[in-house]
This record gives C-alpha cells, sequence and structure tokens, in this order.
C-alpha cells in the first residue's frame, strides 16, 4: 500500500512538471526551444512564428528578458519575410527598449535594420534610410567581430533595397551590394556562423546577379545565379528555403529576357513545387507570372491560361492587402524612444477652449483663401482647356535616358511610344476592364518594359498615367459639351472609365485641384454669365 502511494505521488509530481514545460516555463526550456525554433524557420516559417509567438508569451510570464528579446526579434524577422511589415514595426519599439535595457549592441543593431526595411516596402524613405545610418553606426559597437560582419552585411543588403525603391543610380545599388559581399567574405568559417555566411554570400550573388542583368551583362549574371544556387543547394549550409525559390525564379526571370521560354518554364517549375512547401505569395505571385508569359510564347494555351488566372487572383489579393496596409496609421507609431505625454482634464479643456477661439477668429479668413485658392485651380484648368495644352505626361521624351532599371534597346522605346500614342489618341484607356497586362498584351509587349517606359517617359506610374488620360477625357467633355454638366457624378465616372463615384471624385481632385461638383458648378455658373 505505501509503495502503491508513493507511485502515485511520483506519477502526479512529473505529469504537474511536464505541464509546466509543455508551458515552457523555465529558462532553460525557452532557451532549447528558441534553439528548435530558429531551426524551424528554415523550413517552416509559419510553425516558427507559433512557436516564437508561445516563447515570447511564456518569456513574458517569467521576466525572462533575454528570452522575451531574443523570441521578439526572431519574430520581427519572420515577420518581415512574410510581409508583414506594420508588424515588424509594432514590436519594434519593445524590442529598442529591451535591447537597451540589456545593453546588447548586436540585437539594437538588427532592430533597426528590420524596422528601416519595413519602413522601405511601407514607402517610408526617409524614416527608412534615418534608421539604417543607426544600424550601421550601432553596428560598428559590436565586439564580436563575426557578428559585426554578419549584421553589416545585412545591413548593406537593406540599403540596397532602399536605393532601388528611390530609383538611386545602378551604379549606386552596386557599391552597396559589393560592401554586402565583402561584410559577408570577411566572417569566418566558425561553426556558429558557417551557415549565416553562406547565406548571405548566397543572398550578395543573387543582388549581384540582378543588378549584371539590369545592366545588361548577362553571362556575369548566370555566373552570380550559378554560384548563389550551388551554396542554397548545399546540404552542409542549411540554407532557407525560400532563397533557393528566389535564385529559381530569377533565373526563369533570365532566361524568359532571353527568350529561351522552355529553360525559364523549367526554372519556374522547380520554383513553384519548392514554395508549396513553405508558401510565399509574393515570390508564388512572380512565380506565376513568369510561367504565364513563357507558355504564352510558346503557344500553349492551356498552361498560359492557367498560369494567368492563377497570377491575376493572387495579384489582386496581394494589392488588396498592400492597400490596408499603407492605408493603416502606421505614422502613428513612428514617435521618439522614451517620449510621454499625458494630458490631465484641465489641460485638455484648456486646449480645446483655445483651439474653438482660434478656429472662430480665423475660420472666415482661412474660408475665404481656401475659396480663392480652389478658383484660382479652376481657372488654370479652364486656361489649359483653352488653350488645348497637352498635358505633360503626353510629352515623348525625345531624348532616351541613360538610366533604366531594366535593359531595354532603343528601338523597342521608340516602337512602345508610337504605340502609346496611338493608344492615347484612340481613347480605348475608357475602358473598365484596362490593366497593365492587357494593355501590354494589346502593344503587343510585356508588362515589365511598359512599366518602365511609362514610369521613364510619361514621368508616371501605370495607374496615374492611365488616370491623367481618363481626367483629362472629361474635363474636355464637361468643358466643350453643356449636355455633360447636366449628368450625375456617377454617370461622369462612368463613361471615363472609373469603377465608381467616389474613386473617380478621389482622382479627380487629385489632377485637378478641384471635386467634380465645384468644377461643373463654376462651369455653369461662367456659361451663365457669357449670356447675360
Amino acid at each position: 500500500m505505501k509503495n502503491t502511494v508513493v507511485l502515485l505521488f511520483c506519477l502526479m509530481y512529473g505529469l504537474y512538471h511536464a505541464q509546466l514545460n509543455s508551458d515552457f516555463s523555465t529558462i532553460s526550456r525557452i532557451d532549447s526551444e528558441i534553439s528548435r525554433a530558429d531551426e524551424l524557420a528554415k523550413t517552416n516559417p509559419a510553425q516558427s512564428i507559433k512557436l516564437y509567438n508561445t516563447l515570447y508569451q511564456s518569456s513574458k510570464k517569467i521576466g525572462y528578458k533575454k528570452g522575451i528579446l531574443e523570441s521578439i526579434t526572431m519574430l520581427m524577422a519572420r515577420y518581415y519575410d512574410a510581409g508583414n511589415h506594420k508588424q515588424v514595426i509594432d514590436l519594434s519599439e519593445e524590442a529598442e527598449k529591451l535591447a537597451h535595457e540589456v545593453k546588447d549592441t548586436a540585437k539594437l543593431a538588427n532592430i533597426y535594420r528590420l524596422r528601416a526595411s519595413s519602413y522601405t516596402e511601407l514607402g517610408f524613405n526617409d524614416e527608412s534610410i534615418r534608421e539604417f545610418k543607426k544600424a550601421l553606426k550601432i553596428s560598428g559597437n559590436i565586439k564580436s567581430n563575426d557578428k559585426k560582419h554578419y549584421l553589416q552585411s545585412l545591413i548593406y543588403t537593406g540599403i540596397c533595397g532602399y536605393s532601388a525603391h528611390i530609383n538611386a543610380p545602378l551604379d549606386s545599388v552596386i557599391h552597396y551590394q559589393k560592401k554586402a559581399f565583402e561584410s559577408a567574405k570577411a566572417i569566418s568559417n566558425d561553426k556558429d556562423f558557417i551557415s549565416k555566411k553562406y547565406h548571405l554570400l548566397a543572398l550578395c550573388c543573387v543582388n549581384l546577379g540582378m543588378t549584371s542583368v539590369a545592366s545588361g551583362r548577362i553571362k556575369d549574371a548566370e555566373n552570380y545565379f550559378h554560384k548563389a544556387l550551388e551554396i542554397s543547394q548545399n546540404k552542409s549550409y542549411a540554407i532557407p528555403r525560400n532563397l533557393n525559390i528566389t535564385i529559381l525564379n530569377e533565373y526563369a526571370w533570365l532566361y524568359y529576357d532571353q527568350k529561351k521560354y522552355d529553360q525559364a518554364v523549367q526554372y519556374a517549375g522547380q520554383a513553384e513545387q519548392f514554395e508549396k512547401i513553405i508558401s510565399l505569395p509574393y515570390l508564388r505571385r512572380d512565380i506565376y507570372e513568369v510561367s504565364f508569359k513563357s507558355y504564352v510564347e510558346l503557344g500553349e494555351k492551356e498552361e498560359s491560361k492557367k498560369y494567368m488566372n492563377l497570377y491575376t487572383r493572387l495579384n489582386d489579393s496581394l494589392v488588396n492587402e498592400e492597400k490596408k496596409t499603407i492605408n493603416s496609421p502606421v505614422k502613428q507609431i513612428m514617435h521618439e524612444q522614451g517620449q510621454a505625454y499625458t494630458w490631465n482634464l484641465w489641460k485638455i479643456l484648456m486646449f480645446f477652449v483655445v483651439c474653438i477661439i482660434i478656429l472662430v477668429v480665423s475660420g472666415l479668413f482661412f474660408w475665404k483663401k481656401n475659396q480663392k485658392k480652389l478658383h484660382d485651380r479652376y481657372d488654370a484648368v479652364i486656361k489649359k482647356l483653352k488653350a488645348a495644352e497637352p498635358r505633360p505626361e503626353e510629352n515623348i521624351k525625345s531624348e532616351i535616358s541613360a538610366e533604366k532599371s531594366i535593359n531595354i534597346t532603343d528601338e523597342t522605346v521608340k516602337t512602345i511610344l508610337n504605340k502609346l500614342e496611338k493608344f492615347e489618341k484612340s481613347q480605348k484607356f475608357i475602358k473598365k476592364d484596362l490593366s497593365l497586362t492587357s494593355l501590354a498584351n494589346d502593344l503587343n509587349t510585356n508588362t515589365r518594359y511598359l512599366s518602365e517606359i511609362i514610369k521613364q517617359y510619361k514621368q508616371n506610374s501605370y495607374n496615374n498615367y492611365i488616370n491623367g488620360l481618363r481626367i483629362n477625357y472629361i474635363t474636355n467633355k464637361l468643358y466643350e459639351n453643356p449636355i455633360y454638366r447636366e449628368y450625375k457624378v456617377s454617370y461622369l465616372a462612368e463613361a471615363c472609365g472609373f469603377s465608381s463615384r467616389e474613386v473617380f471624385a478621389v482622382i479627380f481632385k487629385k489632377e485637378t485641384g478641384v471635386s467634380p461638383s465645384y468644377f461643373i458648378s463654376n462651369l455653369k455658373k461662367d456659361s451663365l454669365e457669357s449670356t447675360l
């Protein structure tokens, strides 16, 4: 009987501690699970994010700062890879405070780097380069040479992305790519850093290969991609699968641009198979696009239709998600470290009293000033219509720009510009279902070339270019034909190709400086005055 009681007690004690361990409630357990999560991230990023979140919560429960900092910085890295840039910025504030508290210089530099890269993706260029500079400065204080070179290589790679994002000269991008490559080579072959070193070397080769493509150095590009693929497929280095997929995708685009469509399809197919294992939507979209275009060139209708549908659905989904991210209040989370400002009831009341007084005193003045500005903008539009001046984006440059992000021959540029001129005169831009892909097909070119030429020679993105043509078309109709002034705004929106009244109103104001209703009411007023 006594032995039975002892056995039951031991069993209950073991179950109790097993339950504690399943919650990672000890420092040693958390440390071991962090190592496991690092390995899991290479093969299953989605599962690693779940595990990091669990470790983050468990570390918070027991007040383990090192565990919190480790899990939160790794979460930032995984969220960045997944394209969730707002989440990276949300987490960075807490991570930065912890890194300062525990005086971890390497972690602090990495936090600034990840935040900078996320700002780049969200389009906040000033904030991005500011954070990169902070990361580079902090990295110089890291005592471990391997950690220093590793982080500096990552930071320079991030600055390359920023430089490309702001359309910096290609030489500038290559300069930072080479600095990233040199920093990666300087890392020793220590067992703790060898995988990281070769991961970076492969990444640098991919980036150098891409700039070689942009510079028209195809042989160099093939050599760089070959080196990157060799490293990524070497099991000794345990390189994350997403880099292998990236390399295969770049190979596919390289061969597509060279009109070697069979090889493009082959590499895209390999990339697609690997991508199914770890799910990377942005890379998948690229893979679908090159597959669709290659199959079109090969004349395989069923396959091209299949991949066109896959690309269209995925692209629409990603664009919608990007809009949600861009429109989210990202600016609200960017505030200075340590700044805390609390309003009490008296200060809030005083603030509102002062605001009301200022609004009452200055309201009339600003209203009149605003009305004058609106009328000046209206007059500017009318003067342009009277003079029948061409819109700035309609002027084709006579000289070919020396800087292009992709390699396009002068003859191709001239051909596409001539076709665009005919397209503008044909007024086909008022079609609702017009897209970059459909226009590229109509002009017998590809979306990459068309998008680049519109950016270089029309000084606009594709969407802004089409929207400008549509607004110019409808303002001419309103000015020349009084009957249009009697139509509802929703009809006018439909008449010039917009899908909704709201979008039309926003774009109209952006292009002319005034709302559609203001423009129409002033046209009617001017018409009435001219008849008196």
